[in-house]
This record gives structure tokens, C-alpha cells and sequence, in this order.
């Protein structure tokens, strides 16, 4: 069996749905950089077992989608290099279900990062809620819309037993993390349950053998710099460095092989490049990643870019034919593995099929071809550690900020710096432009370099947001990223959202029919002509309460109490919310047969 082989390809989606019989408790993600647009489809995956190919706007919103993202508060867990978000798409509301779940992460230096790529997932049993299994990915794709070739492993658990250690490395990673969120329940739960509970590694490695290690500058080391021999070594590594190289090539016997990118091995010595038998990633797929979004767009026909992103590094054990994986997302570079914050799997095994050599000949010749050196090396680019530097500062400074209410009903996010910390920081950084914009608003921005505060203009409470564009302009290039300011969203936010998704009564009804049974989406187009198709004569108390929704609520009062908590849920956002009209979106009738409803909640 080869492991690097098509079939053996995950969906991202799908390797977060949970399996037929079973709902998610809770996830927690963390990755290097985040689109903010990518992430509106996980919980789709996470809660409904979909994943939504659309573009994810209000315009086309499905109940599914709706739904799921509304389960997302205190359930979905996003921790994220500090200054890496992006948002690839204009601003969508729906991202308003989401914010509060991302959780950016401070780290030591401008040249530390936070990038660990990992998943972990609760699953519990649709009836009696006591079963539960977990879910751990291991990975080395961030939660982008990126195409290139990535490394995952998906594990699910063992049923729990007695206590054991060796969980005891992801336990205190994910602990520390949650901490910040204070969810107490979820992170006692952790604590009791990782402790008894084994993860199975996929055929054709050893089940019950797989090791994760979590390591940073601050505590632990990388297995892959351990002083153990290798009779054999194979590197997969977007990234590398001569320092890494060097330290690897002297823990092998045989001469180790080498794949990376093309414009990574330029940069490296011939003199260490010698030591290793190199190959690169294929130029002619790399060379499709130059087509533009808007290309893509207009032509389907023109291939998506696919460069080499996957980290993986197989070792050949000196005394035995056992080979050890080691994937995540450790680069071959001394950033990777010394100074980073890491996440590696070591999966093992004895079987040929998981050698270096098969590795290497399952991407042979469509993925890679021989490396040659050219004359002429390209160098890097001046100032790349400048701009490391300020987008580092940048979210360093302590920033200030407050929602305000005006007379006219709308918003106003005002923003400071402290006087003294912003002098120092323009003084350090003379010569360039930096500028705050409002996620859902260009109408205007705060130069940052030229006052330490500012009154952003008036926004509809659906447009809130606690995310801003920073865009930096210097001599020699510019970088555009997002912050997360510490803003406290008003109570009312999420009604207004849900009011501007449902705006009518009719939307309402076939959303909390949704709720009641999970249709598929042609059935979910007949709700409201159900609903409506009714002789006008008919009073309207009759029509709120009429089949099917009523016949769904009655019910689920008796086996689906949880999707009458999910309605009232959606109640309380709406019950004070208008439509278009100037009228309440839940009529009083609606609102009087539900307290019969809501009764039954407790």
C-alpha cells in the first residue's frame, strides 16, 4: 500500500463530520494563518456533516448553515498566529456568529510564530450524551483556501480506559490554550477524559504507537533534534535552511534524501546541498499558482496552483527495519525546529511500504523532478526583516477601544494608542504609512503614523466587528493582515444579523422547521409555500399555528427538546427585532403559542 497515494487523500470537511449517530461536542483548531471566510464553512462540517461549496453570503444562506453557526458560541475554538488573519472577501455578517470564537496568540519575538496546525473534536452519542470519542488531526494546512499539497492524519479514539501518559504532551497544549477562554467545564473535562482514552493510528502503521509532541522555545525539544541515528532520512519541507541541513545530514548513515521547493534549495550552500540527494517540487504545477483569483474566475479550465506545503520527515530506525513518521507542521528550518511553536505526530511501523525509498518513489515523476543548481541564485528580498518587525510591534501596541452608541441609532468603534507608546513607535518607524480600516467599512482610515486616535464612522450593529484591516507601506513593499481589537460586541448584535437573514416571517417559519427536522434543501423550498399557500380568508392564528410546524413542535416536546432550546434561542435574538416593513418579525400569535412550547424546555 502506498501512503502518499490518491486514494488516500482526506476532505477537510469531512474529516471533521461527525460519523452517522453521533453529534460534536466541541472543537478546538489551531493554525498559523486563518481566512476568516474558509472558517464560515467549518462549522457546517462540524455540526451537519457538510461542507459548503457556495461562496458563504447572505444572498444563498441555507437553514443547515444558519444553523450551524449559531451552535458555534462556546463550542468552536479558533487559537491563530496573533497578526495572520485575513479575509480574502468583502465583509459578510455572517462572520458576526464566529468572531468571538478566534483566539489570537501572542508570541515571544517577531521571529518566533505561533504554528501548530491541529484539530480536536469531542463526539458524543445523539441519545444518551454519555458515549463520547474524540477526534485529534494532525496537519500541516492552515484554515486557508490554499491549494498546495499538505500532509493530515486523522485518528479517532479508543473506548476510555485506565489512565496512562501519553496524552500528557497534546493535554498540557490544548490546557493552555483553553485557559484563556475560562471554559472550565470543557477544560476539566480534558483533563479527565485525555487521560483514558488512546488514539488509533491509520493502517499502515502501528495502532497503538502513535507519539505527539508539542514543542517551542520555552519548553520541550523537537524529537526530529534528538540524538538518535538514522540508517536512512527523507525530508519533505516547503521551507529550509543550511542550519537545519546540517544538523540532520550528520544523524544519517546513508546519504538522506531531500524535497523542497525549488527557490528554497537556491538559497542553501552547495556545500551542505551536497550532503543530501535533492529533489524538487515540479515546476510546471508550482507555476499554475500564478494565475490569478479573477482568471480563475473568468476561465475554470486554467488549473488551480499546487505548491509543496506538506512537512513530513521519515526515519529509517540504525538497528531494525522500523520507519518513523514525523508529520505537522515543523518546517526543516532552525525556526521549526527550535523556536516555533510546533505540533508533530510520530506515526511507526515495520512495513516496506512505509520506507523512505517508497515514499520517495510514490511522488516520482508527476510531483517532483531532479534538482540542478543554477548559475545565478536569486536572493532575497531588502526589507523582509523590517516588515517582520513592524507587523510584530504593530500587534504589540496596547490598543484602546469602545463601542459607542449615537443618537441616530448606530454605532461608533472609537480607537487610541497610549500618547507616550504611540511616540515611540512612530519614532522607530519614520518614513512609513500605517492604517487601520473597519472590516465593513473603506469609507475612511485612521493613519496610525500620524495621530494615536481616532472616531471611525457610524456602522448599523449588524456591521460590527471586532476585526480591522492594518495595512503597512514602506521603501520597499506592503502588507495588508487583520487585528483583533478588544472590542465587546453589543448584546444585540446577533438579533439584528438574524433579523437582516430572516426578514420575514415566512424565512422564520422555515428556519425553525429546520430546527424541528433537518430537510434536505428541495424539501426546504416547499416549507413556505406550505405555509403561504393558505386562502386568505383563513385567519392568521390559524396559519401560524397550522401544519407542518406545529405538528413538529408538539413533537419535538416530547423526543427533541434540545431543538426547542435552539428555537427559543432564536426567539430571544428576534423578539425585538423589526422587518423591512416596520413591523415585528414574530407576530404576538406566534409569540403566545410558543410560551405553550417553551414550557417544555426545562
Amino acid at each position: 500500500m502506498n501512503v502518499l497515494e490518491k486514494s488516500n487523500r482526506l476532505d477537510y470537511g469531512l474529516s471533521l463530520a461527525p460519523d452517522d449517530g453521533w453529534t460534536t461536542s466541541w472543537a478546538i483548531g489551531t493554525t498559523y494563518s486563518l481566512d476568516l471566510n474558509v472558517l464560515l464553512n467549518i462549522p457546517l462540517a462540524l455540526f451537519h456533516g457538510k461542507y459548503l461549496s457556495e461562496n458563504s453570503d447572505v444572498s444563498n444562506l441555507r437553514s443547515d448553515m444558519l444553523d450551524a453557526l449559531n451552535k458555534v458560541k462556546d463550542r468552536m475554538f479558533i487559537f491563530v498566529h496573533e497578526n495572520n488573519i485575513h479575509a480574502k472577501c468583502k465583509f459578510s455578517m455572517l462572520m458576526g456568529f464566529i468572531d468571538q470564537s478566534i483566539w489570537p496568540v501572542k508570541v515571544e519575538t517577531a521571529y518566533h510564530n505561533f504554528h501548530p496546525k491541529l484539530w480536536l473534536v469531542r463526539y458524543e452519542k445523539d441519545k444518551d450524551k454519555k458515549e463520547y470519542k474524540y477526534r485529534l488531526i494532525v496537519m500541516s494546512r492552515n484554515i486557508t483556501a490554499a491549494t498546495d499539497f499538505d500532509m493530515a492524519v486523522t485518528m479517532d479514539s479508543d473506548f476510555a480506559s485506565e489512565e496512562h501518559h501519553d496524552n500528557d504532551s497534546l493535554l498540557q497544549l490544548i490546557v493552555l490554550l483553553m485557559k484563556r477562554t475560562g471554559q472550565t467545564k470543557i477544560i476539566n473535562q480534558i483533563k479527565k477524559e485525555l487521560k483514558g482514552i488512546r488514539f488509533i493510528a491509520p493502517y499502515p502503521f502501528d495502532k497503538r504507537a502513535p507519539k505527539f509532541f508539542h514543542h517551542s522555545n520555552k519548553s520541550s525539544t523537537s524529537p526530529l533534534i534528538s540524538d538518535d541515528k538514522y540508517k536512512e532520512l527523507l525530508v519533505i519541507s516547503p521551507f529550509v535552511d543550511n542550519y537545519s541541513l546540517e544538523r540532520l545530514s550528520r544523524k544519517t548513515e546513508t546519504k538522506p534524501i531531500l524535497i523542497s521547493r525549488e527557490l528554497e534549495l537556491d538559497k542553501c550552500k552547495p556545500e551542505v546541498l551536497e550532503k543530501w540527494d535533492c529533489y524538487q517540487w515540479n515546476n510546471m504545477l508550482e507555476e499554475a499558482s500564478e494565475y490569478e483569483e479573477n482568471e480563475r474566475a473568468e476561465d475554470e479550465s486554467k488549473p488551480y496552483g499546487i505548491n509543496l506545503h506538506a512537512k513530513i520527515f521519515i526515519a529509517k530506525e540504525l538497528s531494525s527495519r522500523r520507519n518513523n513518521w514525523f508529520v505537522g507542521s515543523a518546517n526543516c528550518t532552525r525556526a521549526g525546529l527550535e523556536k516555533n511553536h510546533e505540533a508533530v505526530l510520530q506515526l511507526s511501523s515495520n512495513k516496506e511500504d512505509t520506507s523512505p525509498q517508497k515514499a520517495l518513489d510514490s511522488l516520482l515523476p508527476l510531483l517532483i523532478t531532479k534538482y540542478t543548481r543554477k548559475e545565478s541564485v536569486s536572493q532575497q528580498e531588502e526589507g523582509k526583516e523590517q516588515m517582520r518587525e513592524i507587523v510584530f510591534d504593530i500587534a504589540q501596541l496596547a490598543f484602546k477601544s469602545q463601542i459607542v452608541k449615537d443618537t441616530n441609532g448606530k454605532y461608533v468603534v472609537e480607537v487610541d494608542v497610549e500618547p507616550n507608546d504611540w511616540k515611540a513607535f512612530i519614532r522607530k518607524y519614520q518614513g512609513v504609512r500605517i492604517t487601520m480600516q473597519m472590516f465593513a467599512s473603506d469609507l475612511d482610515r485612521w493613519i496610525i503614523t500620524k495621530e494615536c486616535c481616532h472616531k471611525f464612522k457610524p456602522l448599523l450593529c449588524q456591521q460590527l466587528s471586532p476585526f480591522v484591516f492594518i495595512t503597512i507601506k514602506s521603501r520597499e513593499e506592503e502588507k495588508k493582515f487583520m487585528l483583533k481589537l478588544p472590542l465587546e460586541m453589543p448584546e444585540e448584535r446577533l438579533g439584528h444579523i438574524m433579523a437582516e437573514i430572516l426578514d420575514n416571517e415566512e424565512k422564520i417559519m422555515r428556519y425553525f422547521m429546520f430546527c424541528l427536522d433537518p430537510l434536505t434543501d428541495k424539501e426546504q423550498q416547499k416549507i413556505g409555500r406550505d405555509i403561504t399557500k393558505h386562502n386568505n380568508s383563513i385567519s392568521k392564528e390559524y396559519q401560524d399555528c397550522s401544519l407542518p410546524i406545529y405538528e413538529k413542535l408538539l413533537l419535538a416536546a416530547s423526543r427533541n427538546k434540545p431543538a426547542l432550546a435552539e428555537i427559543d434561542k432564536s426567539i430571544k435574538q428576534l423578539k425585538n427585532t423589526k422587518g423591512k416593513d416596520g413591523k415585528p418579525l414574530l407576530s404576538e400569535s406566534f409569540k403566545d403559542m410558543w410560551k405553550l412550547f417553551a414550557t417544555y424546555i426545562k
